[in-house]
């Protein structure tokens, strides 16, 4: 079961937020329902109507604070006063773990964004996918402007990110992959290495160029 980074999990709504989250990943919104949700939490409908009002209301809830993480990782990342190297490979541990922790969250998007049913998710969907997009766009551009990264396509490099590692953790693929039967290294490692070394240029030699940061 998953559980958001920034909520305890000893409240009645918080708890129903943490178990609406996974029953609406395994059932789609179409197929949970709000006597579902209360079974799983030990709790009367009446509960979860008298929190969130309706079932709507409640997934509403579920984007509205998985989406305001996202946007505090990269505010937070968008301060550290770090080479764009450091920065870039952080910000990626911090990305990947976040998805891997979050999975149900992210079977949701997955969700949304075949079913388009929420329009107004998919544009905070879009919005907050872009804000990502071009803060890599931002940490790959300075990296190769100050000499710490080779020559690369900026653009497509930060879409394979964007759309390798929630697949890596929603799709079925990677449980008949070896991604998980290294004995040195996790998969968020072996991601994240990979990735780096993609990048990196044998012997950097940076330059004093203020690319903002």
């Amino acid at each position: 079961m998953t559980k958001p980074a920034h909520i305890s999990s000893h409240g009645s709504k918080e708890t129903m937020l943490i178990i609406a989250e996974d029953v609406f990943a395994q059932y789609s919104f179409a197929g949970a329902s709000i006597r579902l949700i209360a079974q799983r939490s030990g709790m009367s409908s009446a509960m979860v109507s008298y929190y969130f009002g309706s079932k709507e209301a409640l997934y509403l809830n579920i984007f509205d604070l998985r989406l305001k993480e996202v946007h505090e990782e990269i505010s937070r990342f968008e301060c550290l006063d770090v080479d764009p190297a450091k920065k870039l490979r952080s910000y990626l541990a911090a990305y990947i773990g976040r998805v891997a922790s979050n999975r149900s969250f992210h079977q949701l998007v997955r969700n949304e964004l075949v079913t388009t049913q929420h329009p107004f998710i998919i544009s905070r969907l879009l919005e907050a996918r872009t804000r990502i997009y071009d803060f890599l766009l931002q940490m790959l551009r300075c990296g190769i402007a100050r000499g710490y990264f080779k020559t690369v396509d900026e653009e497509v490099f930060a879409l394979n990110i964007l759309a390798l590692v929630p697949s890596l953790y929603t799709d079925h693929l990677p449980a008949h992959s070896h991604l998980n039967q290294s004995s040195s290294s996790n998969p968020a490692n072996r991601i994240l290495n990979y990735v780096m070394s993609m990048l990196y240029l044998k012997n950097h030699n940076p330059l004093k160029v203020n690319c903002h940061e």
